[in-house]
């Protein structure tokens, strides 16, 4: 017969083993080597392997006996071999690529929807501040339309407050953050208002490191505007109205302390980190704490109510609880109001005093609480790790999608706008 017919070339026509120049081989030939013997070769006799004829396990498997083939790299269970893709994705060399394409296009759609739905948020928070902004304008139509009205406005500290509460509190914050909440009611993975119960020891705490790092907060804006006016650039906010009778004392602490931090604090840390944390903590109190800067329209509360949102956002999350951030946002605020009612009731001299006072007290209380929480370990805090994935998120990544939102672009420059105004050359 040909040669070129034989099924097995490393027999003869005769049955004779022959080396590939189809000289016959002794016995020897026939003993264990490293090659497996095609077409099941009696004459290989090394014992049952996955390379032996004998093993019905293969040939059931494999035509002529051959095993499975294999690259030389560990397989794993999900598809992936230890290269990577630019630290993106993985190469699996030469196995099975076109369900590794296929798993590729799967999680890279995964994080785009992720990022989708984290802009989507970021667009209805927009939609909110631009419900304040609009507030805001037609409230202040309202007062500039009746020349009474404004006059009220502008010698009443109790009209005045409680024109704000009603207005920019109630109106303007609580409620489009609390509509947004409404609709999204089923994407909450946690309760819309967090309230895990807190020790009094751990409440006082935690209340304490607030404090301490609102007065840092406070260093940090007073050396801000120090600056400025060093280059020619004077920094505006808006003065509270020194109240002209005790009633007017207690309307002014309610408008100023206890109303803003319930109502900002429901806007914010309930409603609005809520929805963001769900796709990572860091995501939701960076991004939540730059919208409540915002809202306050001008450079130096921009800068504090940014770093203030930061202690609020991670207090709330570390504790899982906004009743410290409302005390916090509360006794922070109540410090300029006790100031103006100590000068109502005892003068100037005091009012300076009381200030000062205040100001060493959350210090001292501060510190000591800030040195006991560490010592216990509780005041780390880890940026979200990536997504266990190819192609995972990383917190930055989410941060621009938020960020990006066109809606909150376009409702941010109206207060960017104001932001900017507040800076006047002296």
């Amino acid at each position: 017969m040909n040669e070129y017919y034989n099924p097995d070339p490393y027999r003869n026509s005769n049955g004779q083993n022959v080396n590939p120049d189809h000289q016959p081989q002794n016995d020897a030939y026939r003993g264990s080597n490293a090659y497996q013997q095609p077409g099941g070769n009696a004459g290989y006799t090394h014992g049952d392997t996955p390379y032996n004829h004998s093993n019905p396990q293969y040939h059931a498997q494999q035509p002529g006996g051959y095993p499975p083939y294999q690259n030389g790299y560990q397989q794993y269970s999900n598809g992936y071999s230890p290269y990577y893709n630019n630290g993106n994705a993985q190469y699996q060399p030469g196995y099975n690529n076109q369900e590794y394409y296929r798993q590729n296009l799967y999680y890279q759609a995964k994080a785009k929807e992720e990022r989708r739905e984290i802009r989507k948020i970021g667009n209805m928070m927009g939609l909110c501040v631009i419900a304040f902004i609009a507030v805001q304008l037609i409230s202040s139509a309202l007062l500039l339309s009746n020349d009474a009205l404004y006059d009220l406005y502008s010698t009443s500290s109790v009209f005045q407050n409680s024109f704000g509460i009603i207005f920019v509190e109630l109106l303007a914050v609580a409620a489009p953050f609390g509509v947004m909440a409404l609709i999204n009611k089923n994407k909450y993975e946690t309760p819309l208002i967090p309230n895990q119960r807190l020790k009094f020891s751990s409440l006082c705490l935690w209340v304490g490191f607030g404090m301490l790092c609102c007065v840092a907060a406070d260093y940090i804006v007073a050396f801000m505007m120090t600056v400025s006016e060093s280059m020619g650039y004077e920094l505006t906010q808006g003065e509270n109205p020194d109240p002209e009778n005790a009633f007017a004392c207690i309307i002014t602490a309610l408008a100023t302390a206890v109303v803003p931090a319930v109502c900002e604090e429901f806007a914010m840390r309930c409603c609005s980190l809520g929805l963001l944390k769900k796709y990572g903590k860091a995501l939701g109190v960076v991004g939540v704490s730059l919208v409540f800067g915002l809202l306050h329209g001008n450079l130096i509360q921009f800068v504090f109510a940014t770093l203030v949102g930061l202690i609020l956002g991670f207090v709330t999350v570390k504790t899982d609880s906004v009743v410290p951030a409302v005390l916090i946002h509360a006794f922070n605020n109540g410090m300029s109001v006790l100031t103006l009612i100590v000068e109502y009731c005892f003068g100037t001299d005091a009012s300076n005093y009381s200030g000062t006072a205040v100001f060493v007290f959350w210090i001292v209380a501060g510190i000591v609480s800030t040195v006991i929480l560490a010592v216990k370990h509780q005041l780390s805090f880890k940026l979200d790790a990536p997504q266990a994935m190819p192609f995972g998120n990383t917190t930055a990544k989410k941060l621009g999608a938020f960020l990006s939102s066109p809606v909150l672009i376009l409702s941010s420059l109206y207060l960017i706008f104001s932001v900017l105004l507040s800076i006047q050359k002296v």
